[in-house]
């Protein structure tokens, strides 16, 4: 089964819950909350810089943890984002153009490599990317979130989501998400990471972010065409190209003009 969405895999595996018996189920259940919750443990005064964890049953639609420590995250009570309504609340907290790469591109691609795996190898694979969240007080927080998957034996569907969520706000200043999964593998018990995938989004492009000038100027470019020869093909002077370059550059938060080109051609402005 492959979903075409985060929204929609909620809503399938709530209506075609595969599980083990509901023996196993409980004790599974418990371990997860049991393990989890160490975090919870540390002296209040860390509480502002220690990750925040959360779990997720697929099965169940359910946000079945959260640590208190959400609080000194972004500002809402943990009990708010509890049980069915839970992941409704928290998503409504997340940029909504973030959101829509998180559902429609990034989760998707998660769960296309997780059913690749054999069911052995799924705890062996971390999944991790940034997005914008608006805080109690209104202002917004770029989070960072980590997490993996407990996985049906057979059929490699999520049974259970275990994340934390860090804030990095001081260190993610441009608007794009980056998105990584990367295999861990242990050697003489210390933890080794191999990357499997990295990607960036840009969730606030748009058609109409660059002018048609602009436009015409980075297909030109795309194509191959020197800086000298945009020139004379437009009829503008080099000046005039050098300073449309500048604009597209902090327009696409770019540094080099390749950088703008690839931006552009991922999210069909040209």
């Amino acid at each position: 089964m492959h979903f075409n969405s985060f929204v929609e895999a909620i809503i399938q595996l709530r209506n075609n819950a595969n599980s083990t018996n509901d023996s196993d189920e409980s004790k599974l259940h418990e371990e997860i909350i049991n393990r989890t919750r160490f975090l919870d443990s540390s002296p209040s005064f860390m509480a502002h810089v220690m990750p925040c964890t959360f779990i997720y049953d697929y099965r169940k639609s359910e946000m079945v943890y959260f640590s208190p420590s959400v609080l000194h995250l972004i500002g809402v009570e943990n009990t708010t984002l509890l049980g069915s309504n839970g992941i409704i609340r928290f998503m409504d907290l997340i940029n909504p153009n973030d959101f829509k790469v998180y559902n429609e591109q990034i989760f998707p691609k998660d769960m296309e490599y997780l059913h690749s795996l054999p069911f052995a190898e799924t705890k062996e694979v971390t999944f991790s990317n940034n997005f914008r969240v608006k805080q109690g007080n209104g202002l917004s927080k770029t989070l960072l979130m980590k997490k993996l998957f407990i996985t049906h034996p057979e059929t490699r569907l999520p049974l259970y989501e275990l994340g934390v969520l860090m804030d990095i706000s001081s260190f993610k200043k441009e608007l794009s998400i980056t998105h990584t999964i990367e295999r861990v593998y242990k050697v003489n018990d210390v933890a080794s990471y191999k990357n499997v995938v990295t990607e960036d989004y840009f969730p606030e492009m748009h058609a109409n972010i660059l002018s048609p000038r602009e436009k015409e100027i980075l297909t030109h470019l795309s194509r191959g065409t020197k800086r000298k020869e945009v020139g004379v093909k437009l009829f503008i002077t080099d000046n005039t190209v050098a300073n449309h370059i500048k604009t597209i550059l902090r327009k696409t938060n770019s540094q080099i003009i390749r950088e703008a080109i690839a931006i552009c051609k991922m999210n069909g402005i040209i």
